[in-house]
């Protein structure tokens, strides 16, 4: 999953413990940024430098996607995926299994013919139907990206009844598996109806399920009742993250320099460096944001390039004209 937080990072020198960047880039690097000037401009709402640094490097990456997401909408880069949600399957009440110690579930395996990284598999809900009341069963989450139990979730049921989970997982590695240990909870039928059909056709563009029972998958449609419901979406914040090396690592540093230094112009803290810094301020503000365009447009004279080049899903090259709208 996209890290888009740690794109870059800051420095806290009241502590070791410093998680690298993305990029490599930190804003402490930057000449006119200092733990003393941070904490001269810092007001209540911030309650210390580093928090005000924290806050604009998190307002700063979101206003560099937002301009990517522009420029990418501009130029129809952007296809129309809806993100519709499709079930695994549907509840059978008259059809019973009883109380036994073994796991049981479905398996939800990723269209292979996604293209790319940035379309994610995702495990919305999770729906299940007991036919008892139990407390504190063990609904687990098995990824083939790590090779085991990735999520463990303790759930309360309630007999004869849909129970609805918002899980929000999403899938690493080629398919999940989400089962139950069946030892106290007896469950009604849930009805495969997303599998694969005649010579593998898919029954949607982004995954397909086969029911799971004790150890092994099944031939049958039976899901032992559990339903998920699921969807693929495209993760954009991955695509900043995957450029963070190269172009958006270096955008979100000026932007966050720049929003520091608009943040010392409009200041209600009285002290020295804010008074009598101002100028100096001034000047390093226009000096910042005018790399900041030239880098915007290096990147955007790039992204053309970039973007025929990763042949994904999410992004398509159409060969129009391109534009810059930053």
């Amino acid at each position: 999953m996209s890290d888009i937080k740690n794109i870059i990072s800051i420095r806290d020198v009241t502590t070791e413990e410093n998680v690298p960047s993305l990029s490599g880039l930190d804003l402490m690097d930057a000449p006119e940024i200092s733990i003393i000037n941070l904490a001269n401009i810092a007001n209540e709402e911030y309650t210390s430098g580093l928090g005000l640094a924290r806050k604009k490097i998190e307002q700063a990456t979101l206003l560099v996607r937002n301009d990517l997401m522009s420029a990418l909408a501009a130029n129809r880069v952007i296809p129309n995926l809806e993100a519709k949600k499709h079930n695994t399957g549907e509840f059978k009440p008259a059809i019973t299994f009883p109380a036994e110690a073994k796991e049981r579930g479905v398996t939800l395996y990723k269209n292979s013919r996604i293209r790319g990284s940035l379309r994610k598999l995702k495990i919305h809900k999770v729906k299940i139907y007991p036919l008892a009341d139990v407390a504190d069963v063990q609904l687990k989450i098995y990824d083939d990206y790590t090779g085991g139990v990735v999520s463990t979730y303790n759930v309360n049921l309630i007999a004869n009844q849909v129970n609805s989970f918002d899980v929000g997982y999403e899938v690493k590695g080629s398919f999940a598996r989400v089962v139950l240990d069946g030892t106290n909870v007896p469950v009604a039928g849930a009805y495969l109806t997303c599998f694969t059909g005649c010579n593998g056709t898919l029954p949607n563009d982004c995954g397909y399920t086969k029911g799971w029972y004790d150890d092994k998958e099944i031939s049958g449609k039976e899901g032992f009742g559990i339903n998920l419901e699921f969807g693929c979406e495209c993760d954009y914040d991955q695509l900043l993250c995957d450029l963070s090396k190269t172009y958006v690592g270096e955008l979100v540093w000026l932007k966050t320099r720049v929003l520091l230094l608009e943040e010392h112009l409009r200041t209600n803290r009285l002290n020295n460096w804010v008074i009598y810094g101002r100028e100096e301020t001034q000047s390093y503000l226009t000096d910042i944001e005018n790399q900041y365009r030239e880098k915007w447009k290096v990147f955007s004279e790039a992204l053309h390039g970039i973007v025929a080049g990763m042949k994904d899903d999410c992004l398509v090259c159409n060969g129009i004209r391109w534009v810059t709208n930053v």
